[in-house]
């Protein structure tokens, strides 16, 4: 007996000395990756204020959320968030209320595309790629669900390429399916990446469940925005170029790459020698990654105006000089380079926007 207790007396003394100090606090970092995509996120997010009649003749606010996608004051948000307003106002994250013009509404995506003139440079948020997302990862989403500005929510991809019915008769499709908590108020507002990228917008939940919501994918978005917002629209001027989105690995913020998939023939394109295949990095002094980064790079040029490029060919970085020009000189070549939404994988009725 005395041996027995002097060896599990010499145990004891052992694991004391040996055994890891007890934490302190503050010791492990609570600054988790959606702390960071939250934090580093916030000055892209807008409330979104539509004025709109009812049927007492009195007017009505509705509610909605914006994502800024371009410095110059130009942000998206869900159509029906807008559709019929008198007036629309946007609350920007720093508390600034300005007057939102309404450039256009898409009510077969369910977007629009507002502007607002800050007299400063907005923080705009970067689009994510939307062809490679995985069911199961960590997504966010950030809004004002019933008035509460700037609500954040996490959840998983459910499942993708869904396609729901709305209320106005549109069928939206190629949608993400989400659990993240979503309420009257996110319509419009962003689903984010665990790196903070927009992967999408959202812009419906299903009535009478729980834990099933719906965000338009980034590549409808930035589709959407490269076409209503091309350089032929904005600046009267085209390029001659037909560019695709290929997602590269591995992780990061790099891997989207915009590639030529179409020269026209005697194009401003063509003429300043780009190839199919070739992959465009910059367009003057604005890094590129998708066609909405392609058309807005030629806002600021006029017809006739050389504009420089950079881009890879078989490995090798290459600058060119396209001079574009005026687009009514080659409306069939910008005809060319809209395309067609995905078609639906699969069917969810009754939805309604939150």
């Amino acid at each position: 007996m005395h041996k027995t207790w002097m060896c599990a007396a010499v145990g004891a003394a052992a694991l004391f000395l040996t055994a890891a100090p007890t934490p302190t606090r503050g010791q492990f970092s609570r600054r988790t990756p959606i702390v960071e995509a939250v934090q580093k996120t916030r000055g892209g997010i807008v409330t979104v204020k539509a004025e709109k009649s009812s049927t007492w003749d009195q007017p009505r606010e509705v509610l909605g959320t914006g994502v800024v996608v371009d410095e110059r004051g130009y942000l998206v948000t869900n159509g029906h968030v807008v559709a019929g307003a008198t007036q629309v106002n946007v609350l920007l994250a720093e508390g600034t209320t300005l007057p939102a013009e309404v450039l256009k509404e898409d009510p077969d995506h369910d977007l629009a595309v507002l502007r607002v003139h800050a007299g400063r440079k907005l923080s705009a948020l970067p689009l994510g790629p939307g062809g490679d997302l995985m069911v199961g990862e960590t997504v966010i989403a950030v809004g004002h669900p019933f008035g509460y500005q700037n609500t954040v929510s996490t959840g998983i991809v459910s499942a993708l390429n869904r396609s729901i019915a709305m209320p106005s008769g549109h069928t939206l499709t190629g949608l993400i399916q989400t659990d993240t908590s979503i309420n009257p108020g996110n319509s419009g507002g962003p689903l984010l990446n665990i790196n903070g990228e927009v992967i999408g917008v959202v812009v419906a939940l299903r009535e009478g469940a729980q834990g099933i919501a719906f965000a338009i994918n980034a590549d409808t978005i930035k589709q959407t925005l490269a076409q209503h917002l091309s350089a032929a629209r904005m600046a009267g001027l085209t390029h001659g170029l037909a560019c695709a989105e290929k997602v590269v690995l591995p992780e990061g913020s790099d891997r989207q790459r915009l590639i030529v998939t179409g020269v026209g023939p005697a194009t401003p394109a063509a003429v300043a020698g780009l190839k199919p295949g070739d992959e465009v990095r910059r367009v003057g002094p604005q890094a590129v990654a998708n066609r909405f980064d392609l058309e807005r790079a030629f806002w600021t040029a006029r017809p006739g105006e050389k504009v420089s490029l950079t881009v890879v060919r078989q490995g090798k970085e290459l600058a060119l000089t396209l001079t574009p020009v005026s687009s009514r000189e080659a409306e069939p070549i910008l005809a060319s380079q809209d395309q067609p939404a995905s078609a639906p994988s699969s069917h969810e009725r009754e939805a309604s926007a939150p």
